[in-house]
């Protein structure tokens, strides 16, 4: 009993599906009438090497925050641990740079020696075509990434992956208007890929998809949150305008003029009082005709603060 292994069951021989996830046993058995039946179990290197790598992938994904819902045969381990080395993720990485680099460039640019329009020269143009060959060597990486993503993770990850599907949905978008970027001569007036671009930064960062997913999470008790602060702007709002409504003496109207003239001057006006970024400016002409107005705007920012 003290020579058997404790781990010997785990230690049979397994093939890995590499639709991720179900495992079959390898071993052969064969049966007879006198002993019941013999099992022989193979134990090759082979099998523990690809558990080893399994083990190391899965440490891998862990310590970067990455998915552990991808293929683990032996070739998609080689191009998993391939696709996710220093040198791949460095050219991922520069070309998503030039991709949102390429905005400086690009007509309208703004990029000159000075930013005083009085001594800024005739900009500098990039001819057609130069800057959609850029792009479109960025987007050909793009592709190569998305295809070798949707391989690892295999069909049934795939269709349930957003940010893949969002992916490819995104280049289609892009690479459809450079195409009509290329038959309008670079004349066209909107260019929707350019407000598309952020996105390929995005989906390449797994901190950035979990710091989304929290601020979803979060949205709908933000959404309580600004209503009920919206509320509470609406209800000043009406309270100082019927309080510094239009008088005749002209210290008591300066309030009105300058703060509270109309409805969206004055909820303008305690929206930034309330942010502190013009505070107590809102106040002074209130205060200096008489000093008890100051009673409404401290109300106002704590009632503001305490929401």
């Amino acid at each position: 009993m003290e020579s058997d292994r404790l781990l010997s069951p785990i230690e049979r021989s397994w093939s890995v599906n590499p639709n991720f996830g179900s495992i079959e046993r390898t071993g052969s058995c064969s049966s007879n009438g006198s002993s019941g039946g013999t099992c022989t179990e193979p134990h090759d290197g082979e099998t523990e090497a690809l558990y080893a790598k399994q083990a190391v992938v899965f440490i891998e994904d862990a310590i970067q925050y990455r998915s552990i819902d991808h293929r683990v045969d032996p070739t998609s381990l080689c191009l998993y641990r391939w696709y996710y080395s220093d040198i791949c993720q460095w050219i991922l990485n520069l070309n998503i740079f030039v991709n949102l680099a390429l905005a400086f460039i690009e007509k309208p640019s703004s990029l000159s020696a000075t930013s005083d329009v009085r001594y800024r020269g005739a900009t500098w143009e990039l001819p057609c075509g130069l800057t959609e060959i850029m792009e479109f060597l960025t987007f050909l990486v793009f592709i190569a990434d998305v295809s070798v993503k949707s391989y690892l993770v295999g069909w049934n990850e795939f269709v349930k992956s957003k940010w893949l599907l969002c992916y490819i949905l995104t280049l289609c978008v892009s690479i459809t208007d450079w195409t009509i970027s290329l038959c309008f001569m670079c004349q066209e007036g909107v260019r929707i890929r350019r407000i598309l671009r952020p996105f390929f930064l995005l989906q390449n960062s797994s901190l950035m998809k979990k710091t989304l997913k929290c601020i979803k999470r979060t949205l709908p008790e933000m959404a309580s949150v600004m209503l009920l602060l919206a509320l509470h702007l609406c209800l000043f709002t009406m309270f100082g305008m019927l309080l510094f409504a239009h008088s005749k003496d002209s210290q008591a109207d300066a309030e009105w003029r300058k703060y509270f003239r109309n409805l969206p001057d004055s909820m303008t006006s305690l929206l930034v009082l309330l942010t502190t970024a013009n505070n107590p400016d809102v106040m002074i002409p209130a205060y200096s005709a008489n000093r008890a107005y100051s009673l409404f705007f401290i109300i106002f920012t704590v009632i503001g603060r305490c929401v």
